[in-house]
């Protein structure tokens, strides 16, 4: 199988998690998507985060049955890394994963820990927010790795070879849990 993982604190999930989830699914030809939630991302004070349990709740609450499926591994990585929860699933599992993201994640995964083996071990799709286009394609990253980026038709090799990404430019998605926490 052919599975994207979609992390974040979810804080809350929104439609923009499922906008992004569907169109992974459509345009990469892929059989489901885990929600990888994170109890505290590591970039990110802990104030302002719902509770976890919440954040699940409130998670399988809009899944509604799109081959999406909510996963924490955390307990037993003992880490909120992402890349120690991504090799933990992959460790674990037989399928094929690709990593997917927002574009706002992508300019500043050069924070993350180990990023450098994310982008080496796991096929990456970026997919556009908020018009970061250029920020994706000449900042650090995007530069550092422009010889690894596949076009849209070319997408099928990202099952092929790492390191692999590729820009889903024609997705923009403005909604953001921040914006929805502050609405309330």
């Amino acid at each position: 199988m052919k599975i994207g993982i979609l992390g974040g604190s979810f804080n809350p999930a929104h439609l923009g998690h499922i906008k992004i989830s569907l169109t992974a699914i459509e345009l990469l030809n892929l059989d489901k998507i885990y929600w990888l939630i994170t109890e505290q991302n590591p970039l990110k004070s802990s104030k302002e985060y719902l509770p976890l349990d919440l954040r699940i709740k409130k998670a399988k609450n809009i899944i509604d049955k799109n081959n999406i499926e909510i996963i924490s591994t955390e307990e037993k990585t003992k880490s909120n890394y992402a890349i120690d929860n991504l090799r933990y699933i992959k460790l674990n599992n037989a399928d094929q994963f690709i990593f997917l993201m927002g574009a706002d994640s992508f300019i500043s995964l050069d924070k993350w820990k180990d990023y450098d083996d994310i982008i080496q071990e796991f096929p990456i799709a970026i997919f556009n927010r908020n018009g970061l286009d250029d920020q994706v394609i000449n900042g650090y990253i995007g530069k550092r790795y422009k010889k690894f980026r596949l076009n849209y038709n070319s997408r099928g090799l990202l099952y092929e070879k790492n390191p692999s990404w590729i820009f889903i430019q024609d997705f923009d998605e403005n909604i953001s849990s921040t914006e929805i926490r502050l609405e309330k």
